[in-house]
């Protein structure tokens, strides 16, 4: 008998968490399951597989003032996850890929089993948290709530390892590496002079910190440029700092892009300068293109993509000056960059979407 999964997805992004949730109910693993999808109209239109799940829209029923987006939608959420465990009553496992503290609240109310997935370092997206207040009330909410989860998925040895400062039975901690890659590429591609970044434009990937780094990479390679895709608030204050160095007409800004194979594929170098990640995709990608990378050592899985520095560069975060000699080397020692990603290669089946989709369903078959 399948037992229905529901999947609790308040908010829709692009990029990351859609993406690996897509993966998910495209799988062939899922056979198990009858899977119930809470989330907003949004999702529905980008995700083209409404056969293979049952869809419960997310409302904007109540709203409350100066609370971010999130925090009303998750609001509403909670009651839409209500009804449908009171209707469906039995056979029940929850899994929250988003707004996890409103989910364990249902959850903990009709006394049903709840998964959650935890793709981020609590601590240090507290500290680069965007609004304060609501970094450390979330932070707190979490320190509340996580011990009444049933079992937390996260995509990363390093995220589980943040964990344990807050979850006290650490067997609830389960890391599952994201199920990403359809298939690993074997064809070379042509490579230009384009140094290459894929995030948003938010605090988190601080851009800040590469912009800098680049105009110290110009002095010695002005015959680059460097493509920055995604968006977000910070894209004016970016460009702004681009015209204060002098270089605005070497950074090309290119907004959110749903191909970004079509860069991938052109670029010679991929630079990761966040301050923390939970595990880092675009490096997947990028190694996935014969792209050599570089990123910050930062918390808590480009060390593990990059096999500790095996498969690719790391430097520290924050560091203008240390990533553009990193930069520098890499672009000076072509050959020998190639070779620390073709290493990187080797590994990257630990993404496929067969291998991991499989750990994730016999994970969450597990919880009656």
């Amino acid at each position: 008998m399948k037992k229905n999964l529901i999947i609790f997805y308040p908010s829709y992004e692009k990029g990351g968490v859609t993406n690996i949730l897509k993966n998910l109910i495209e799988s062939k693993n899922k056979k198990k399951f009858r899977i119930h999808i809470i989330s907003s109209d949004q999702f529905l239109k980008n995700i083209k597989s409404s056969k293979k799940f049952i869809f419960h829209s997310v409302k904007k029923n109540i709203t409350i003032p100066f609370f971010p987006h999130r925090y009303n939608t998750a609001l509403n959420a909670m009651f839409v996850l209500f009804s449908l465990v009171s209707k469906l009553k039995s056979n029940i496992v929850i899994h929250s890929m988003q707004s996890n503290v409103a989910a364990i609240i249902v959850s903990i109310l009709k006394r049903k089993k709840i998964i959650i997935r935890n793709s981020e370092n609590p601590i240090y997206s507290t500290l680069n948290s965007e609004n304060y207040f609501f970094g450390i009330l979330t932070f707190f909410l979490k320190f509340l709530f996580y011990n009444f989860a049933d079992g937390i998925i996260t995509n990363s040895k390093g995220s589980a390892q943040s964990l344990k400062y807050f979850v006290f039975n650490k067997k609830k901690i389960k890391y599952i590496y994201n199920p990403y890659l359809k298939k690993i590429k074997r064809k070379k591609f042509k490579k230009f002079n384009y140094i290459i970044n894929i995030a948003r434009l938010r605090k988190q990937k601080d851009h800040e910190t590469l912009i800098k780094a680049f105009q110290i990479f110009l002095n010695n390679n002005k015959e680059y440029k460097l493509l920055i895709l995604g968006h977000g608030n910070l894209e004016h204050k970016l460009k702004l700092r681009c015209k204060e160095l002098g270089i605005l007409d070497k950074v090309i800004f290119k907004g959110w892009v749903k191909n970004t194979k079509t860069y991938l594929k052109k670029s010679k170098i991929f630079v990761l300068s966040s301050v923390y990640e939970g595990l880092g995709n675009v490096l997947i990608d990028a190694i996935n293109f014969d792209i050599p990378c570089i990123s910050t050592n930062c918390p808590s899985g480009p060390s593990e993509i990059l096999l500790n520095g095996k498969g690719g560069y790391l430097c520290l975060v924050k560091s203008p000056l240390q990533l553009a000699n990193k930069m520098n080397y890499s672009v000076k020692n072509y050959s020998k960059s190639l070779k620390k990603n073709s290493f990187a290669k080797k590994s990257l089946d630990r993404f496929l979407i067969s291998i991991q989709s499989k750990k994730y369903f016999d994970y969450l078959y597990k919880f009656n």
